[in-house]
């Protein structure tokens, strides 16, 4: 019990080493902040845990840091991520879809690990726990190869939670206050050249089958990307190799921040 409550403190000690972090950026823009309000130590709902934990049976580091951590459209953007979605108590069941489970079939993918729990994910790529283990192991994979195949990327909870909760640059908004980012849309437009190799790309990105790809290439523009320029260009570099029509669209960061 004693070893639990240490890794506690390290939780917390990380949360408000970020909570710390993000007061002073938003003193630079309290008009931003007012309007998007970002608060990082809060306590979850009761419901949202008791769902949570009625379908899954939880680590118990992992549960703390759901009960005291709850981000709400909360995404990251480090030197090592591109744009990380972390999920809290109440849209850890939405960051399931695609991965662990297929809202389109109401099924669970064939080739999805049964008991990793997706925590995270940076641009498709998934960060999960094994719920069949007690610890907090973080694994990773890089979607879009046709198989998952997995690797450890953390040894646990608060390693992970080191590597995230700091924003891309931060030691330079002190003397960058006016860096800002650039935020786009990409959607494909339609087949291109090879249509074959669009609906493989949007099969993988969407984790569905061909008859979904299809539909969702019917169904076009079709939205596969909406983030900061980085990724942007990832996604372009793909659509420009398959031969896919897209249209790389500039967008506000209001628009950016909107669901």
């Amino acid at each position: 019990m004693i070893l639990l409550e240490n890794v506690y403190k390290e939780i917390d000690a990380v949360l408000e080493k970020m909570q710390s972090a993000l007061e002073k950026i938003q003193k630079q823009d309290p008009g931003f902040y007012a309007k998007y309000p970002m608060q990082l130590i809060t306590e979850a709902e009761e419901q949202a845990i008791r769902i949570v934990t009625d379908k899954w049976s939880l680590p118990e580091e992992y549960l703390y840091f759901l009960k005291h951590y709850v981000p709400e459209s909360v995404s990251w953007s480090t030197d090592e991520y591109i744009n990380l979605n972390i999920y809290g108590a109440k849209d850890i069941l939405q960051g399931q879809w695609g991965y662990n489970y297929n809202p389109v079939t109401d099924e669970a993918p064939m080739d999805w690990p049964s008991d990793y729990l997706v925590i995270a994910s940076d641009e498709g790529d998934p960060y999960c726990i094994d719920l069949s283990r007690e610890d907090t192991i973080i694994y990773t994979a890089e979607h879009g190869t046709g198989t998952w195949d997995f690797f450890i990327a953390y040894d646990n909870l608060v390693e992970f939670l080191h590597s995230v909760l700091q924003p891309r640059g931060f030691e330079e908004w002190e003397t960058s206050e006016d860096e800002r980012y650039d935020y786009y849309k990409v959607l494909i437009t339609g087949a291109g050249t090879d249509k074959i190799k669009t609906l493989v790309f949007i099969k993988k990105m969407f984790s569905c089958d061909y008859a979904q790809a299809k539909a969702y290439l019917e169904a076009t523009p079709l939205l596969v990307y909406k983030g900061i320029d980085l990724g942007a260009a990832k996604i372009e570099d793909r659509l420009k190799g398959i031969g896919a029509d897209y249209e790389l669209r500039k967008i506000s960061l209001d628009e950016f921040l909107k669901s």
